[in-house]
């Protein structure tokens, strides 16, 4: 347990965080949020934090610091000039939870290293939601104990229906027919369903696929017009290989074998 005085920088916000901040704020442990240029960081530029800032109620940013020698615990982030004490992350090696498997979710995942460190046992939705953000593939497959298959796709699609505005049954639709999908793309000899016109990628594809087991590779453009590569639900030997040959093509390149996932930007 890391002691009172340490303030914890959480990064970008995903359903993970969310739980991750109601933590802290029931244990009444102080937290900020890793900012770049005065705006909370979002997933791309957590690990590029120039500074910190606090969200108000409205979800606006408001100017706080990190003193230099304040020890900090990082969550899913890095504050450019600060060394923390402690690391609550799981996405790059020497992470925490960076070569845990689907059986040791709860250590691989950031809300089960922070549960622990704030001696919380974890309840019924934050084990779906360790297991969820740390290896959803094999939560869906039941490699995850005390993870429910089911109660895990409820959850996944209330919190898409919630943040999209879309209905849950609208929702639940897309990613069953979007599982379907998979299966029939699926190429047996790639190791993996292939969906590289962006303009056909429907916004339950990978959730489906999650779903259904098996890998899946497509291109996805971004609102900065940028086309970004992603890899997903595939064997760590299949990931290395993927990650391998775009560096050597030049291109920046993300991803954990160990959880199943890469990506990449052209």
């Amino acid at each position: 347990m890391v002691g009172k005085e340490s303030i914890f920088v959480l990064g970008a916000q995903d359903p993970e965080m969310r739980e991750i901040e109601r933590c802290l704020r029931r244990a009444g442990r102080q937290f900020v949020h890793a900012a770049r240029h005065g705006e909370r960081c979002l997933a791309r530029t957590a690990y590029d934090a120039n500074g910190v800032v606090r969200m108000s109620r409205t979800g606006q940013p408001m100017p706080a610091v990190l003193l230099p020698k304040a020890p900090a615990v990082f969550v899913e982030c890095t504050v450019l000039g600060h060394e923390p004490v402690l690391r609550v992350d799981h996405h790059h090696p020497g992470d925490p939870g960076y070569d845990k498997g689907p059986e040791a979710y709860l250590e691989g995942s950031s809300v089960g290293q922070l549960l622990r460190l704030l001696e919380m046992e974890p309840d019924v939705t934050q084990r779906l939601l360790a297991a969820a953000d740390h290896c959803l593939t094999a939560a869906y497959q039941g490699a995850c104990p005390g993870v429910d298959p089911h109660e895990l796709l409820f959850q996944r699609a209330a919190w898409q229906a919630k943040m999209s505005g879309r209905t849950l049954g609208d929702v639940m639709e897309g990613i069953l027919d979007s599982a379907k999908r998979v299966e029939r793309h699926y190429d047996s000899e790639r190791g993996e369903a292939l969906f590289l016109d962006p303009t056909e990628v429907p916004p339950d594809l990978a959730e489906g696929a999650a779903l259904a087991g098996k890998p899946i590779r497509y291109l996805q453009v971004l609102p900065s017009r940028e086309v970004k590569e992603m890899l997903k639900g595939a064997s760590p030997e299949h990931i290395q290989r993927f990650m391998a040959s775009h560096r050597a093509a030049g291109r920046r390149v993300y991803g954990n074998p160990y959880r199943g996932y890469a990506g990449t930007y052209y």
